[in-house]
């Protein structure tokens, strides 16, 4: 049986083996290389228990045969090839459906509960396991976004000190919720501004049409850096683990780019196998490589971004148009128990055009 020599690494110090070349069988595939590296971890620790690991070279996963997988990417198969391997996630798994009665513009979780907008003017709040717990009705128009608001509580007598030096026509204004003064506004784009997040206490960033996401000092609204694409943008999304901004433009394509980078203009990287508009991407809140994306091609996509130019898995569950996604990390409990060895448990979620939202279950197997 023909052979190839092959070098494994890994970023997670855990599970690292020896860094000398094996000789592996030229037609081995990822659970071949999989168990070798088990073993390779059983023989040096003891209480090894087994993990499904993927394999990466040249930033692209193992699906084929490993010589085949080389003659395609035009690497040599006479030298050492470097192979990079990480803990396999199983494919997103759909649980529970949420219906409302129209499109679902918007979506945000927490470890506790889902927030949706709707085109019914409705917001709705809802429990992790999919239970209608309220509904939040007043709007005369569409609901566009929804976000929970965390408060800092002040000392009960202060705010009623506070309250009684107040005029009181302004104190009522405020009890009936009505329109305040914004602390500050941040004029810079030329055209709608179609996503807004807080990159960290002191930063905002926005993405606009106008073909700019523009990183904004929140202490004084002064612009301080502008990142210039070539189309819309329509959802942008930060990691504080990688420290990256993430965009989805009208172009198909999702990019990935550093805010810090002094070249405006330069992207990262980019990612393609959309068919439609991307209308939302969302970084996981727990894994520096992972986001998903949403589209009008009515598809969620799963990315692991040290391979890009496929995603990790696609999800078909819509009948129409995706226009947001989030995560949550505690998300739904499905009706059979989940197995012990199915551990770093995140949380999809999807809301879309077919009045559905879709939660979906990812594992890790360890």
């Amino acid at each position: 049986m023909a052979q190839l020599t092959a070098r494994f690494r890994t970023e997670n110090r855990r599970f690292a083996v020896e860094d000398v070349p094996f000789s592996v069988p030229a037609t081995s595939e990822t659970a071949d290389l999989s168990q070798l590296i088990n073993k390779l971890l059983a023989a040096a620790h003891e209480d090894h228990k087994y993990v499904e690991f993927d394999f990466l070279i040249n930033g692209q996963f193992l699906r084929l045969p490993l010589v085949t997988h080389m003659e395609m990417e035009n690497i040599s198969t006479e030298e050492v090839v470097e192979i990079e391997y990480v803990e396999k996630y199983m494919a997103p798994q759909p649980e529970e459906c949420i219906f409302h009665d129209d499109w679902i513009s918007s979506v945000q979780a927490t470890e506790e509960w889902i927030l949706t907008g709707c085109y019914d003017q409705t917001a709705r709040i809802w429990s992790v396991e999919g239970k209608s717990i309220m509904t939040i009705a007043g709007h005369t128009e569409v609901v566009k976004d929804v976000a929970w608001v965390k408060q800092v509580p002040t000392d009960e007598e202060d705010e009623m000190e506070e309250a009684a030096n107040r005029p009181r026509k302004k104190q009522k204004t405020e009890q009936l919720g009505l329109t305040r003064t914004p602390l500050a506004t941040l004029s810079g784009h030329t055209e709608a501004v179609s996503s807004v997040l807080w990159s960290d206490a002191e930063e905002i960033c926005s993405a606009s049409w106008d073909h700019t996401i523009k990183l904004w000092d929140a202490e004084t609204g002064d612009l301080k850096s502008t990142l210039t694409g070539n189309k819309v943008f329509n959802s942008v999304s930060y990691s504080p683990l990688c420290r990256r901004l993430a965009s989805g433009s009208t172009d198909r394509h999702i990019r990935l780019w550093d805010p810090r980078s002094k070249d405006g203009s330069l992207v990262l990287l980019s990612l393609t196998s959309h068919t439609g508009w991307v209308t939302s991407v969302k970084w996981s809140p727990t894994h520096e490589h992972q986001l998903i994306s949403g589209s009008l091609d009515n598809i969620v996509k799963l990315w692991d971004t040290r391979s890009c130019k496929a995603p990790l898995y696609d999800l078909a569950a819509h009948e129409d148009k995706v226009l947001c996604v989030d995560w949550t990390e505690a998300g739904f409990h499905p009706p059979p128990p989940i197995p012990e060895h199915l551990k770093n448990r995140d949380e999809l979620k999807a809301s879309t055009a077919d009045a559905l939202m879709q939660p979906w279950l990812l594992t890790s197997v360890l």
